[in-house]
């Protein structure tokens, strides 16, 4: 391993939890710093400030392929911390106004996406790829702003990733039959043989559950170190996450599944709460900030500033549409209208998924670095409005009782380290 991988390193580390605890200090959570943290890091300090030094000493500023392996990792680990710290009983009992949460958050920004690119005389692929990437809520980023407002043991939050959960599959399906058609098309059989493998997924993911989870549980009963049972979490998380891969679905949804179904394995067992310790150091301490200090290196300015009447169109879009589209169905439930808020507040942050099929796309052609820069923008502008929105909705909706939990579940931000 070269030297400048360990200083980039230990450069991003430094760099999230410095904007971490300084976003925290102003009672937003530390996602919103270390966001920021890679916009200061990469287009401005070493995009522009230390360019000519890397040039000088012939230094490679840009992050290596170890860097983006350990952020992948962060997506991963995060997904399957989220996972165990979840009730499986909660989700399922909000799937049903989950999946109706997901059904109208996904129309209205499909359809108006679909207008702001014909309006901007985009067509085909591209214009396609518009009203899917304005209308997808990232569900590893979603997760971590609920971890870290502490409410992700709430039934709000339960909705929240229920709906999440639901319309990323559906657009990652979309996402999929998209750039399978850029790059010579689709048949039909080819669309039919995705989608099965979406639903074969949690189909196995069923069975895994009520045929081989219990022996895992008697594995990490015979157990006497956490640090065992940390490493049969991991294995259990990493092959599901390969499952899913193999079914077409991206690997942070198989690690999220199998969070599932091990935290109810693992519940009573004295190596677990070590398992949990340590997984969260090493995912909210290391790597999940090397993986969002990345998305904020990915924006480029001078595109950018060509393209702001583009982008005020998708942003108002990305905004408003998935709010309100997540807002009517909550309030239609019989949901307070602060705490429908809250949800369809939540429901427009953007990230993870978004940018790995944004930057596919670029390189398939499907859409220009100008698009590619300002979707980037607009998902970093709308992850930080996000709990912004959220907070304030969320603490309305308990002072007003429309959420029935104890005081000490008002968030608190400040709080959180």
């Amino acid at each position: 391993m070269e030297l400048i991988t360990l200083v980039y390193v230990l450069v991003i580390i430094g760099f999230a939890k410095a904007f971490g605890e300084l976003a925290s200090r102003v009672n937003q959570p530390a996602i919103v710093g270390e966001l920021l943290a890679g916009v200061v890091l990469g287009p401005v300090l070493l995009g522009k400030v230390f360019s000519e030094l890397g040039d000088l000493y012939d230094l490679t500023l840009e992050p290596g392929r170890f860097i983006s392996d350990l952020a992948d990792f962060g997506m991963l680990f995060l997904m399957l911390y989220s996972g165990m710290l979840f009730s499986s009983r909660l989700l399922r009992s909000a799937s049903l106004l989950g999946g109706c949460i997901a059904a109208l958050g996904l129309a209205a920004p499909l359809a108006f996406g679909y207008v702001v690119g014909v309006l901007f005389g985009y067509e085909g692929n591209g214009l396609a790829f518009i009203s899917i990437a304005v209308a997808v809520t990232a569900l590893p980023v979603t997760i971590r702003i609920l971890i870290d407002l502490e409410v992700m043991k709430t039934k709000t939050a339960s909705t929240i990733v229920s709906a999440a959960l639901i319309s990323d599959v559906v657009l990652l399906l979309a996402l999929s039959l998209v750039l399978s058609n850029a790059r010579g098309g689709i048949s039909f059989a080819e669309t039919l043989y995705l989608g099965s493998g979406f639903i074969l997924f949690f189909v196995l993911a069923l069975l895994i559950g009520r045929y081989i989870v219990p022996y895992i549980y008697k594995l990490l009963k015979w157990m006497r170190t956490g640090e065992a049972a940390f490493a049969v979490a991991i294995g259990f998380a990493i092959a599901f996450a390969v499952l899913a891969e193999r079914m077409g679905l991206p690997a942070v949804i198989g690690a999220f599944i199998a969070g599932l179904l091990l935290a109810q394995t693992g519940k009573g067992l004295k190596t677990w709460e070590r398992v949990q310790d340590v997984l969260s150091g090493v995912t909210i301490g290391f790597l999940a900030p090397i993986f969002f200090v990345l998305i904020g290196f990915t924006l480029d300015f001078e595109e950018v500033a060509c393209a702001l009447p583009l982008l005020s169109a998708i942003i108002l879009v990305a905004v408003l549409a998935k709010v309100f589209g997540s807002y009517l169905p909550a309030r239609a439930w019989g949901l307070g209208k602060n705490e429908s808020m809250a949800i369809g507040s939540m429901m427009m942050g953007k990230g993870a998924m978004e940018m790995v099929f944004a930057k596919v796309a670029l390189e398939e052609g499907i859409i220009d670095l100008r698009l590619f820069s300002v979707l980037v923008l607009m998902a970093f502008l709308s992850t930080a409005l996000a709990p912004v929105l959220f907070k304030l909705f969320y603490n309305r909706a308990v002072e007003n009782r429309e959420i029935h939990i104890a005081p000490v579940m008002v968030i608190d931000v400040s709080r959180v380290e």
